[in-house]
């Protein structure tokens, strides 16, 4: 055979370059380790103190306010009411009201005859008193009683200024339900005008007592 195996005499397994690769990595590894156990040890030779606490700062007192306790009633239902009681019946009225003239005083004239005219001196006169109306609450009330009226006569025999002195019903309790329709009445009233020495004036203080009476 003219080709024959020629045979490897020094073969290489470890390059150099990989040989110098290899070493750098050992040795970056051996100084990685001591590092390492340099600083374990440092760690376990270090002397832990426990830190000092700071005082805790202090509480004001708490002031707790009284607590007052408030109790509530029972519901009461209200009592039932009462059952009205029917109304009152209406009475026929008397339309016939009793006027009285408690200050008209007559006297016989007086005359003068000492060298002059006869003169008359007299109290006004009543010539026209027209029945005072009714009240309707009077009236569907059932109320009787009376009023004084008082009012200045005129040289005329007008009524001027009618006033009411008081007002009662039957039972002498005070009342104001005649008032109105006295006054009415007393406003329409006609006299004969008080005369003094043959002369018309006027009359204060005249007062009347109008009575309001039902029919029984």
């Amino acid at each position: 055979m003219d080709r024959a195996c020629q045979s490897i005499s020094n073969p290489i397994f470890f390059p150099p370059h990989l040989l110098a690769s290899y070493a750098k990595g050992l040795g970056y590894a051996a100084l990685t380790t001591v590092g390492l156990i340099f600083l374990m040890s440092q760690l376990v030779a270090t002397d832990f103190v426990e830190p000092t606490a700071e005082p805790l700062a202090s509480i004001k007192p708490i002031h707790i306010t009284e607590k007052k306790v408030f109790t509530t009633k029972e519901f009461e239902a209200p009592p039932e009411p009462q059952e009205i009681p029917p109304p009152p019946q209406p009475t026929a009225a008397n339309k016939d009201v009793t006027i009285l003239d408690s200050q008209i005083l007559i006297h016989p004239p007086v005359i003068s005859g000492e060298g002059g005219p006869m003169a008359a001196t007299r109290d006004p006169l009543p010539v026209y008193k027209p029945a005072p109306r009714y009240p309707s609450a009077a009236l569907r009330r059932g109320i009787e009683g009376y009023v004084i009226v008082e009012f200045t006569v005129t040289k005329t025999g007008a009524v001027r200024d009618a006033r009411v002195v008081g007002g009662f019903d039957s039972e002498g309790n005070p009342t104001n339900v005649f008032n109105r329709s006295s006054l009415a009445a007393a406003e329409r009233f006609k006299y004969r005008p008080q005369m003094k020495d043959g002369q018309p004036v006027e009359r204060y203080g005249v007062r009347n007592r109008i009575s309001y009476k039902l029919a029984e």
